[in-house]
């Protein structure tokens, strides 16, 4: 594979594509030693070799700050993004260990936020040197996207499409926020197959590909929304909200005026994700019944059990 003969890698080179939910992964074996390739996918997934490189940006700036992020490989020329044709990536260490899933542990819950609390702390107000300008999963272009791509969802055979809509609507008139909250490059899908473990304690947190300038509360709430949630989605467990919250807040106070707000952030979480598991279903083979659930599920049952 001719992206990989810059990097100054042990023979054999062995490469096995990994399946995700987006981008195009492999699994390199190079002797005795394990990577990961990605690149960045199609549509909504596809980054420019400059957004790429915003990313490691900031995964240089959590490092340097202590924070448990994969080490990635240099070229023998320096280059930290390689591609083919126009997909982007870069090549990684290979993580070990256990990978987060189903209902965390109290003590897992209060180890991500202070993680998520010490990296706001450092992030905030830094931008990437503006490269992720482009990646915006913000409340205002989050409606743009679902104007857009309104009518194709009333089309299709996306189950309940009209009340579907209809909701999704109702509640994001409610969601508003002030322009004055805290902002910095937030990781935006800080879920649990995201954050893998040693025991209790972190070994790595995974996947910056979404991440972006933008509010901190919004990747408060999409944190919050991975990890507050138990059986299979279907109850808000409110102590792991005071644990989480009790494992951010010694790093970073959550200001009055975006604790005003939270309840907001997690609604407009939870709506983003059930427009995304809608499209994705639209756009998909249309027999991903799972996609179909989960976005119904997001919509009509997860946004009333908050409890804040």
């Amino acid at each position: 594979m001719s992206i990989l003969d810059g990097y100054c890698l042990k023979h054999p080179v062995m490469i096995k594509k990994i399946d995700t939910s987006g981008n195009i992964a492999f699994l390199v074996m190079a002797g005795k030693s394990r990577y990961f390739l990605r690149l960045c996918g199609d549509g909504l997934r596809w980054r420019d070799k400059k957004e790429i490189e915003g990313e490691l940006d900031l995964v240089d700036r959590l490092k340097k700050s202590g924070l448990p992020v994969p080490n990635y490989l240099k070229t023998a020329a320096g280059s930290r993004v390689v591609g083919i044709g126009n997909r982007y990536g870069y090549l990684r260490e290979y993580i070990t260990g256990r990978q987060g899933s189903g209902s965390p542990i109290g003590a897992q819950v209060f180890a991500v936020g202070k993680f998520l609390g010490r990296m706001h702390r450092i992030v905030r107000n830094y931008d990437a040197g503006g490269s992720r300008k482009n990646i915006d999963f913000g409340i205002e272009k989050t409606k743009r996207y679902f104007h857009r791509e309104k009518k194709n969802i009333l089309k299709s055979n996306f189950g309940r499409s009209h009340e579907f809509v209809r909701v999704w609507q109702e509640e994001m008139e409610g969601i508003r926020l002030p322009g004055n909250l805290s902002k910095g490059m937030i990781h935006e899908d800080l879920g649990k197959r995201h954050v893998f473990w040693q025991k209790n304690k972190i070994k790595a947190v995974i996947d910056f590909d979404r991440c972006y300038y933008g509010y901190l509360l919004l990747d408060l709430g999409q944190a919050l929304r991975g990890w507050c949630f138990n059986g299979n989605w279907r109850r808000w467990n409110k102590e792991n909200f005071k644990r989480f919250m009790a494992g951010y807040a010694p790093e970073r106070k959550l200001p009055a005026r975006e604790r005003k707000y939270l309840l907001s952030a997690v609604k407009f979480a939870i709506l983003e994700r059930a427009l995304a598991y809608c499209t994705k279903y639209v756009y998909g083979t249309r027999q991903e019944k799972r996609d179909e659930k989960f976005s119904h599920d997001s919509l009509f049952r997860q946004i009333k059990l908050i409890e804040i």
